[in-house]
């Protein structure tokens, strides 16, 4: 937590982004997979199966069996007849997050979710980014993608799909640009919270100084388009070197492992170089071993199971967001001491009591509330409409 210097309580998180929701359950593990292939095919097989094994194929749970009748995905196109009588085609693919920094794909299909959370699918779209408070203590990240975990708790940035409204304690904005006397927009307002959302408790300390606000934004975004992986397979290592395939991989690695003295990954064969130490000692909410188990977990479910379906060869694009990974854990490592002298030595802060001063605080319930998004295609069960 940031030092408060004596001060009274900081505003919390909820306080700023006061909209919130779980991440969606998905209730069972075959819906979500690193490889969109293997997804094409464990639908195939749930469709093709005769009616009674296509139930045990599903899973049932008590949110959800092949006769549960259930509406549609906001802005998703698919069947909501039930699945066991009419499947159809298969559910668009989309792209998810399953950890901090971890991405998998999923069969956006509210028939195969347990909590699918429809009001995060009706806010999605290109200008949405997610702030995931995570268990355990981690500090939050950022992600582009609907995130995959009951455990999270996301705030979305904008109410709307559009990005045109904020998901921001009414008079925030405001209140930060008289401050500052400097523009102040909600994608600033993410910034400066991934900048010193360091220690993974609920606070979020606010600076006086208007050249420490722009400080810490301007490294904020660099946190950001790291934790989205906005800068793709560009991205270089803090001293300049890239990691390349020493050693192609040639089958399906059984275990990931790393040598320090001469920097490289070992997967399999295949040798993965300059990766430095402090990728590897990663916290332990994202590691490259955590994403290279995910990629495995097939090996692990039961036979004849849908989540028993994987890959038996080792497909070059793992091989390229490794490397993504492994770049990103550096470049986080390298601006890590940057940010926690921020949260420590920042202040003065804002306090509760001044923004309660400045009518911000509390903040009203309408906009603890998802926003009444009624632009979006939504279907019903056994595909009836709702009138509005």
């Amino acid at each position: 937590m940031a030092d408060t210097g004596g001060q009274e309580a900081l505003p919390s998180l909820g306080d700023l982004l006061p909209w919130s929701v779980r991440g969606i359950r998905t209730g069972r593990a075959w819906v979500v997979c690193a490889d969109p292939e293997v997804l094409e095919e464990r639908w195939r097989r749930l469709v093709a199966a005769p009616p009674g094994e296509r139930s045990a194929l599903f899973e049932p749970s008590r949110a959800r069996t092949p006769d549960s009748a259930v509406a549609g995905l906001p802005g998703q196109r698919g069947s909501t007849r039930r699945l066991s009588r009419e499947p159809g085609t298969q559910p668009p693919l989309v792209r998810v997050r399953t950890r901090p920094l971890d991405r998998a794909w999923m069969l956006a299909d509210q028939r195969l979710l347990d909590q699918a959370r429809p009001e995060l699918w009706r806010a999605e779209g290109a200008h949405q980014r997610y702030l995931l408070v995570h268990p355990d203590g981690a500090p939050p990240t950022v992600s582009a993608e609907l995130p995959v975990d009951p455990r999270m708790r996301v705030h979305p940035l904008h109410r709307r799909p559009d990005g045109r409204e904020p998901n921001l304690a009414p008079g925030l904005l405001r209140f930060l640009r008289r401050a500052y006397a400097a523009p102040v927009t909600a994608e600033s307002v993410l910034a400066w919270i991934a900048a010193v959302a360091v220690h993974g408790d609920d606070t979020v300390p606010l600076p006086r100084s208007a050249a420490t606000w722009a400080e810490g934004v301007a490294l904020g975004r660099r946190v950001v388009d790291l934790h989205t992986f906005a800068q793709g397979g560009g991205l270089r290592l803090p001293d300049g070197r890239r990691t390349f395939v020493r050693h192609p991989v040639d089958a399906q690695p059984q275990e990931l492992g790393y040598d320090p003295e001469e920097e490289t990954l070992l997967l399999g064969d295949g040798r993965l170089a300059p990766v430095p130490p402090q990728a590897w000692a990663a916290p332990a909410e994202a590691t490259l071993r955590e994403w290279f188990a995910d990629r495995c977990a097939f090996r692990g479910a039961a036979r004849g199971t849908l989540a028993a379906l994987g890959l038996t060869v080792w497909p070059q694009r793992a091989t390229t967001e490794l490397v993504e990974l492994a770049t990103t854990l550096a470049r986080l490592g390298e601006l890590l001491p940057a940010r926690h002298d921020l949260a420590a030595d920042g202040g003065p802060w804002f306090t509760h009591a001044d923004l309660h001063e400045a009518a911000i605080l509390p903040v009203p319930a309408s906009a603890q509330r998802p926003a009444s998004v009624l632009d979006r295609l939504e279907e019903g069960p056994e595909g009836q409409y709702a009138l509005l």
